[in-house]
């Protein structure tokens, strides 16, 4: 990430530039997910593993993380929630500054 971001920043861009935008949900508005509803079930959007690796792909493309990093690193297996993925951002974000 080019700069420090918050964490409501963060789930923003998740939830508009990722969820909504890059998974291509029109009838989906960012209000109407919860951070803490698990994307993959019926609950929840009830993505699919495509979409679980297309939102890995975004998190590289939207925060400037490297996508090997992530996959090595078995995070994208605790991906279930936008805190889940939020939180993962943020130590990332931090972490690089230091």
């Amino acid at each position: 990430m080019n700069r420090f971001m918050s964490l409501e920043e963060i789930k923003h861009l998740i939830k508009e530039e990722i969820l909504i935008n890059r998974l291509e949900l029109e009838d989906v508005i960012e209000n109407e997910i919860d951070d803490d509803e698990n994307l993959y079930n019926e609950e929840g959007l009830a993505l699919d593993s495509v979409e679980a690796l297309d939102i890995v792909d975004g998190i590289s493309n939207v925060f400037k993380l490297d996508v090997e990093a992530v996959m090595n690193s078995g995070e994208e297996n605790n991906f279930q929630t936008v805190n889940e993925i939020a939180n993962y951002i943020y130590k990332m974000g931090n972490r690089d500054a230091d």
